[in-house]
């Protein structure tokens, strides 16, 4: 096959989602030249990926803050490139506009249309594991999948002195916490959220077995983690806003278990092979949890849940499909895996 673009824009979860296809790709074309575009929020997902030749990153406000002028120098750079094949993981009709001034004779998408010559019904997406929905983009050329585990390489971090010695003093008893999240630069859903309370609540009963917690999250979760932190004391650690994409993972990998709200995280602790609970509101964990031993989701009963999918999130002014998810059922998931452990 010639040289091939795959294209997913957003958010870092979704693209992490899009790697088992990657790796299905350069299994079935060894020596194909195989890329991607992403956007610069998300491309933390592909950092290190062994299956692909180069990535192409495009500012997240050229995509999402109307300054769609930024796109021309990167599509005429992606034209001279003189792709083969463009897979594009989403239905949305600009992102397949996009792969079609790029040029490429087949062009692989979800919703058929004339900008496609490959289309799938979109409904797979609301019907189907993520990593199960993109893999039909596959099937439609003939290539065969290779399962929806999704790859990732981690990287050490550089430990301050303080993180180190928690690492060394919770060593085999440590429980990571993503207590934020729900935000990217497209869409932000505080709904997602389980709530600080919460998660303090969840920490205390564990903490009566002698763990201790390191806190996960970007500088947008580092407010929310503090206020954690101080109501932990010295069993909890916050490492928000300080590590990469791929020093996160390699943190995760020293827990015993990872509790989150449903956002990248989530992906990234299974993919990382970390025994994880996640709590689901408003989106749904049918689409999104993976059928595996060491991974467990607790999803809302709520009527209205779940009411998140693909689109831009309607608003919720109270979220009570995180009310119906209480300490003990989240507890009760965390005592089995770590039994299991």
């Amino acid at each position: 096959m010639d040289a091939i673009l795959l294209i997913k824009t957003h958010a870092l979860g979704d693209v992490l989602l899009t790697t088992p296809a990657i790796r299905a790709l350069r299994k079935r074309f060894p020596e194909a030249k195989i890329c991607y575009l992403t956007s610069r929020w998300a491309s933390g997902a592909l950092a290190g990926n062994p299956y692909l030749d180069d990535l192409f990153i495009v500012d997240d406000d050229a995509l999402f803050g109307g300054r769609y002028y930024k796109l021309v120098p990167l599509l005429l750079r992606l034209r001279k490139q003189r792709f083969g094949t463009i897979i594009v993981f989403s239905a949305s009709r600009f992102v397949h506009f996009l792969a079609w001034c790029i040029g490429a004779p087949v062009r692989a998408g979800f919703d058929p249309g004339p900008l496609l010559t490959h289309g799938v019904e979109s409904a797979v997406l609301q019907r189907d594991y993520a990593p199960a929905a993109y893999n039909t983009l596959l099937h439609a050329l003939s290539v065969p999948d290779d399962g929806t585990l999704p790859d990732f390489r981690t990287r050490e971090p550089v430990c301050s002195p303080e993180l180190r010695r928690f690492l060394e003093r919770y060593r085999g008893r440590m429980i990571g916490l993503f207590c934020g999240g729900g935000r990217n630069p497209r869409d932000t859903v505080s709904a997602k959220q389980w709530g600080k309370e919460n998660f303090i609540a969840l920490a205390e009963r564990l903490r009566e077995q002698g763990y201790g917690f390191l806190l996960f999250g970007s500088r947008h979760d580092a407010a929310l983690n503090r206020e954690i932190a101080e109501r932990l004391g010295d069993s909890a650690f916050d490492g928000s806003g300080q590590h990469e994409f791929a020093e996160t993972g390699h943190l995760m990998k020293q827990c015993r278990l990872f509790v989150t709200n449903d956002s990248a995280p989530f992906h990234l602790a299974y993919a990382v092979g970390v025994p994880t609970v996640c709590i689901f509101g408003p989106s749904s964990a049918a689409l999104l949890a993976p059928e595996l031993p060491f991974c467990s989701a607790v999803q809302s009963g709520a009527e209205c849940s779940p009411c998140y999918g693909n689109a831009l999130f309607h608003g919720c002014s109270r979220p009570v499909c995180m009310e119906t998810i209480t300490v003990d059922m989240v507890y009760n998931e965390c005592f089995t895996l770590l039994a299991a452990a």
